[in-house]
């Protein structure tokens, strides 16, 4: 009786059938629909991009403008504090600027606020008033000039300086207890201070461009 021989399957035939079929398999259910969704896909990635870089510059932005904001807040409120000075500042206001400026000082008065002959109103609806300051009192040619550039660039309030006579001292004068120089001089200013008034009571309704484009039409 003849003997059946027992062949063996190469193992190499049983890895190149495992990777043919493995492949079989992969293409259809992997491969392909990946190679469909891909354009979908980098869409999606490229549009989830542009929002993260869209967020990112918009809290960038953020930061920026919440900067501008704090800057603009304390411009504003240091304009309100040099824009709403009113008569009773004024008096300590000029009063640092003589003695800043070597003003000899032999009188100082101040009149009763005025409004403003033309009616005139800030755009939050305060209404503008004026008071006049009489100084009298001596200076130095130099001083003089220093004080009023002071007055007209410094000082935190509006001055108008309405009337200035000045006149030459001819010999040395004692003024209290400082001395006036020969050639100094003796000076009598009107000086006008405009402010707006922040009393409640005197407000009014200010119309805006809007309100006049409406009311035109």
């Amino acid at each position: 009786m003849a003997k059946t021989e027992n062949k063996k399957v190469p193992g190499a035939l049983i890895a190149i059938v495992a990777v043919v079929v493995a492949v079989a398999v992969f293409v259809p259910t992997v491969y392909m629909p990946y190679k469909n969704k891909k354009p979908i896909m980098d869409s999606e990635h490229q549009e989830a991009m542009s929002t993260i870089d869209y967020y990112e510059q918009s809290i960038e932005r953020q930061s920026d403008i919440e900067n501008d904001i704090e800057k603009l807040t304390k411009q504003w409120e240091e304009f309100q504090k040099d824009m709403f000075v009113d008569a009773n500042s004024s008096l300590e206001d000029l009063q640092k600027s003589i003695d800043e400026k070597g003003i000899i000082l032999t009188n100082f008065t101040r009149s009763a606020e005025v409004p403003d002959e033309y009616g005139r109103y800030s755009f939050t609806g305060c209404p503008l008033y004026y008071v006049s300051l009489q100084i009298s009192g001596y200076a130095s040619r130099e001083n003089l000039i220093d004080f009023l550039k002071c007055v007209e660039q410094e000082s935190v309030g509006c001055y108008y300086v309405k009337t200035i006579n000045a006149v030459t001292i001819n010999s040395d004068v004692d003024v209290g207890k400082s001395k006036v120089k020969k050639d100094d001089l003796m000076i009598n200013m009107d000086i006008y201070l405009y402010y707006y008034n922040q009393d409640p009571a005197l407000k009014v309704e200010v119309a805006t461009e809007t309100d006049t484009e409406t009311e035109s039409e």
